[in-house]
Order: C-alpha cells, then sequence, then structure tokens
C-alpha cells in the first residue's frame, strides 16, 4: 500500500512555479509583505496584547527596505475602521485595519455596518486569542487574558457584514490568505473581510524561502459589459421615451462612470435623481442641467436604476401608481438584485449584471444609430423644460438661504449656504448629517468625482473617522466634515481628531448643534402628535441639553476651536476654521441651529 505524501511535500509538489519569493523570518512578515503588495498603504492599528507582531514586522519592514503598509496609531476601533472606509471610498483602494481579539472587534461597532454598506474592500484583521499550551511554543498562552478572549466563533461576530472570514491556521500560506482576502474584497460587488490571526500563528518561524502569489498575479474580477441585444433594447425604450428618468446612489463609486452616464443623459436629455438621502458618493454633477430635475418613478415611462437600492417604495411611489400605464424598468449593476438584501419587492424588465460604465458606454453608441427627427425634437424639448425647471429650483433654494440670513439666530439652510459658497471645486464634503444632512448636499453642489462622500449606513458616528482616513487619501484637498452634534459625539471625535493632529491629516468639522435627535423628538411628534410627550413637553431621550463645548473638545488636542449663535458670524468662522486646517491643525466650528 503506497503512503500518502506528508503536508510539506505535498505543498512542494503543489506550490505554483510563478510564485514569487520574499524574504522574511516569521509569518508576520509575510502578512505585512502581502498587505502592501496587495495594495494596501495604511494599516489603521489599535494595540493589543497580541498584536505586537504586527509592530514588529512593520518596523523591521521598513528599517531593511521590504514592502510593508504604514502603521496607524489609531486610540478607538470604530474610527479606524471608519477611517479606513472614509479612504477607501475616497481613493478606491483597499486599506486594513488591526484590531485586538474579540472585543476590539465587538468596539468597532457600526463601522462594520458602514464598511458592509458602502462596499469598501476593507481587511479587517484581528488578532486571535493564542491556544498553545504554555511554554509549548513561541506566541502561546501565558497570561489569563489569553483564556477569557477566546469565544467559540470569532469570525461570527463579522459574519453578516462581511464577504469572508477566516482564521489564520497552521496549514495555511500567511502571504496566500492575504493575497486572497484581498481578491475576494476587491472584487464586484467590492466589501469588508475579516481574518483572524493567532499570536503563535504570526510568529511562527518561516522555514526555507517565503513564496505566495500577489494580489497582482491572482487577480480580481474584470468589468462586466452587457450583451449587444440588452444594451440595444435599452436604447431603443430611452429614445422613444416621453418621460424617463434614471435613479442612482452610487454610480460615483466608480469614477469613470460618471462622464460616461453625463455623456448618455446629455444625448438623450434624462433627468438624473438621486433617491436616497444616503447616496454615497458624487454621482452626477450637482449643478448640471439635469441633475435633480426628474419625475418621479411613478410618472415616468422609462426607469433606468443604476447601483441602486432604493430608488423608490414599489406600489407607493413606483412605476405605474400614479396612474400611468406601466413603465419600462431597467436595474444596472454589479449585482443589480442586491442579493445582499433577503427581502427585496422590486420588479424590472430587464436585470442587468454588468459595470455601469460599460452599460452606459454600450446604450449610448446603440442610441447614436437608433435616433430619429422626431425622437431628436422630443428630446431637444424635453432638455429646455428640464433646464427651465432646474434654473427655478436653484433660485428657489438661494432665496430660501438668503431669506434665512435675514434672521438673527442662524439656520441649518444658512450655514449649508454658505459653506457652499467657501469651498472650491475640489473640496470634499463629508456629509454625516440627519436633521441637515439635505441642506448640505443642496448647498455644497459638488461636480467633481470624489468631492462628496455619504455613508450608506444608517448607523450614526461615521464622519470624524471617515474625514481623517478622506484626508489621507487626499492630503492637498480641504476636508470639511458636515455633522450634527449628536452624531458627531457617536463618532468618538476626540480619537479622530487626536489621529489628524497626530498624523498630520487635519479637516475640518461643522457641527449643527441642535441639542436633539431628530429620531426621539420630529419623529416622536410625528407619531404621537396629541400623546402625553408632546403636550407636557417632555422630550426626555431625545434632547441633549446642556449641550457639549465642542470648541473646547478641540483645543485639548491642540486643535482651533469656535462656538457660533449669530447669523452674522458663520461665514468668517467657517473661513477662520478652513484657514486653521489649511495650515494643519484640526478646527471644529459648531454653529447653534434651531
Amino acid at each position: 500500500m503506497r503512503r500518502c505524501p506528508g503536508p510539506a511535500i505535498l505543498s512542494l509538489l503543489m506550490e505554483p512555479k510563478h510564485w514569487r519569493e520574499y524574504p522574511g523570518e516569521e509569518w508576520s512578515d509575510a502578512i505585512v509583505a502581502a498587505m502592501k503588495l496587495g495594495g494596501i498603504d495604511y494599516l489603521f492599528f489599535v494595540s493589543g496584547t497580541e498584536m505586537t507582531f504586527f509592530q514588529e514586522a512593520v518596523a523591521k519592514a521598513q528599517q531593511l527596505g521590504r514592502h510593508t503598509p504604514k502603521l496607524m496609531t489609531m486610540v478607538h476601533e470604530s474610527v479606524a475602521l471608519n477611517a479606513a472606509v472614509g479612504y477607501s471610498m475616497l481613493t478606491g483602494k483597499p486599506a486594513a485595519t488591526a484590531v485586538h481579539v474579540d472585543v476590539g472587534t465587538l468596539h468597532q461597532g457600526a463601522a462594520i455596518h458602514a464598511a458592509w454598506n458602502d462596499r469598501c474592500p476593507i481587511l479587517m484583521t484581528a488578532g486571535a486569542g493564542p491556544r498553545a499550551f504554555p511554554g509549548q511554543i513561541r506566541g502561546g498562552r501565558d497570561t489569563f487574558i489569553n483564556w477569557v478572549q477566546e469565544p467559540r466563533d470569532q469570525g461570527s461576530i463579522v459574519r453578516q457584514y462581511t464577504k469572508i472570514d477566516h482564521r489564520l491556521e497552521h496549514t495555511d500560506n500567511p502571504g496566500l490568505a492575504i493575497s486572497r482576502m484581498l481578491q475576494v474584497a476587491m472584487t464586484e460587488p467590492q466589501g469588508p473581510v475579516y481574518l483572524s490571526i493567532p499570536r503563535e500563528s504570526a510568529m511562527l518561524p518561516l522555514s526555507g524561502t517565503l513564496r505566495f502569489p500577489t494580489l497582482e498575479q491572482m487577480g480580481i474580477g474584470r468589468p462586466v459589459s452587457p450583451d449587444p441585444e440588452d444594451a440595444r433594447k435599452v436604447a431603443k425604450w430611452l429614445a422613444g421615451a416621453e418621460n424617463p428618468v434614471l435613479f442612482t446612489a452610487r454610480l460615483g463609486q466608480d469614477p469613470s462612470a460618471i462622464p460616461e452616464f453625463v455623456r448618455l443623459a446629455e444625448l438623450l436629455a434624462i433627468p438624473v435623481v438621486e433617491s436616497s438621502p444616503l447616496s454615497t458618493r458624487m454621482n452626477f454633477p450637482a449643478t448640471h442641467p439635469l441633475y435633480g430635475v426628474g419625475p418621479s418613478a411613478a410618472d415616468a415611462d422609462v426607469v433606468l436604476v443604476v447601483d441602486d437600492l432604493t430608488p423608490y417604495t414599489p406600489g407607493i411611489n413606483g412605476p405605474g401608481s400614479g396612474g400611468s400605464a406601466a413603465a419600462k424598468v431597467v436595474w444596472i449593476g454589479p449585482d443589480p438584485v442586491n442579493s445582499r438584501y433577503k427581502t427585496m419587492e422590486y420588479e424590472a424588465d430587464l436585470w442587468l449584471s454588468v459595470t455601469p460604465a460599460n452599460a452606459a458606454r454600450a446604450i449610448y453608441d446603440e442610441a447614436v444609430h437608433l435616433l430619429t427627427t422626431t425622437d431628436r425634437s422630443r428630446i431637444e424639448a424635453r432638455r429646455a423644460r428640464l433646464a427651465a425647471r432646474k434654473r427655478e429650483i436653484v433660485a428657489a433654494e438661494n432665496a430660501a438661504a438668503l431669506a434665512d440670513g435675514r434672521n438673527p439666530i442662524p439656520s441649518g439652510r444658512w450655514v449649508s449656504y454658505q459653506l457652499g459658497q467657501l469651498l472650491g471645486p475640489d473640496a470634499i464634503v463629508v456629509n454625516d448629517g440627519l436633521s441637515n444632512g439635505d441642506f448640505v448636499r443642496s448647498y455644497a453642489r459638488r461636480d467633481r468625482p470624489g468631492t462628496y462622500l455619504r455613508t450608506g449606513s444608517t448607523a450614526g458616528g461615521w464622519g470624524p473617522g471617515a474625514s481623517f482616513g478622506a484626508k489621507l487619501g487626499a492630503p492637498d484637498r480641504d476636508v470639511v466634515l458636515a455633522s450634527g452634534d449628536g452624531f458627531f459625539m457617536f463618532g468618538s471625535p476626540l480619537a479622530a481628531l487626536w489621529a489628524a493632529r497626530h498624523h498630520k491629516a487635519a479637516f475640518l468639522s461643522v457641527i449643527f448643534v441642535n441639542g436633539t435627535y431628530s429620531t426621539g423628538t420630529t419623529l416622536l411628534r410625528a407619531a404621537y402628535p396629541d400623546g402625553y410627550a408632546v403636550r407636557t413637553g417632555n422630550y426626555d431621550g431625545g434632547t441633549i441639553e446642556p449641550v457639549p463645548d465642542f470648541a473646547k473638545l478641540a483645543e485639548t488636542v491642540g486643535g482651533y476651536g469656535e462656538n457660533v449663535k449669530r447669523t452674522e458670524d458663520v461665514l468668517p468662522a467657517l473661513q477662520r476654521g478652513l484657514d486653521m486646517v489649511r495650515n494643519g491643525t484640526p478646527a471644529i466650528v459648531a454653529v447653534r441651529v434651531p
């Protein structure tokens, strides 16, 4: 009977010859090398008892000129993950986090929700409590805490919000494990992945030459184009439409898709609507005559949905609900049926699992050849009508803002208007507002790709960390966070401000201070207009009075802070705040609004 070769022999027999060789002494060297070779420039790190291997591997690689990401000292896990999210949203590149076993993972909290819903390719790593018997192996158990921090299944903590999770085992190739995790994270639809790393595994010595494939060698999924017949069908519907509309929420995740859809929209005079306040990127130039002027889905005869989750509510304002004939509906995206969600009521005539930029290009090429003289005449009439509508909307918005500017107490609308007047075209607006978030979106009027970020998550507190991460990704551009006071406090702002100061990545925080959670005040009044709470003025649970002194919060890390209560002081304070961050000092301008 023939004996099967052992694991070591099998690894040699099966190891692809194209795998490259890399220097290193222990597994942690392979881990950080594979991260850098996979495109990770930043490792957002929070210290823990089993995490010293990351520090040593990075320090060693820096000293010896080896591949390694930069280790970014962070002082809160949720801020670290939100920083990775903000950086990835802005740059399109992967990032990594490293936190302390199960408790550090738990402390990442709602930031995991943002990473998942914003479809960010984040390699989330965490130490795993060692299991080796004391003294048996380097890195094994050596203190009481090693027993306390061993859950039954650490990856299950984040399994619902990651594409895959894995515990690094002794049988793994550590470099391959990292490359594979990044391959999954970077392939559409992108998303976070989770790798737990036992201390004794990270400290294992490398025997012989270290070999593993890089992410580039393994490759990621290529952009997909629509079938020519499908592109022709969509082009025919759009060319003959009387009242088309395009809905999107995250088209701008691929910056190359924006000019393609601008070109298609201009050819056919298709109005573009961001269906939700949770539109995550700059998807279409805000000052364009076709932006924000479209009909509702109920009044449209062709509905084009591009990488969106909830463009309308079926049966309420969806196609055909306005009494008109049922519209043609086309959904386009890397995952148009939104397979991450169990319950979806939407219907469509075509579901196209394709890359949006390729879809726009293919539909445009078909439409050019289909347009008749009658089509062009109808399209030009619609174009003129929509342009007039756009002028009316902008005029009304500006008039409303100027009217608020005549009041002694600043409003959220006035602050947003002044911010929009002040910002340059390349400034990045990180919108984490709720009550005033729509004002920020309307008046910031971002026109360039990568100038607007907003989380697709419903978790508050994303903004401070995301703003720090965005500034790392664009160090020469202004980054401005717009946030309510409640969400700002959710975001562990002290940790984010400290990181901004320590890592020289200053951003401006504009805080709309209204002393309330709208969910506990406005929604309470809506749900119980004649209830006891409203009648007695008891809004306990919804108010946060007295509000903190946010200016002093900035000062605790050597930043600049200013509290504003008068309308006339808003613009000068915003300008001073911008001047400070341009000189490298984090700044807060907190404006008291109704």
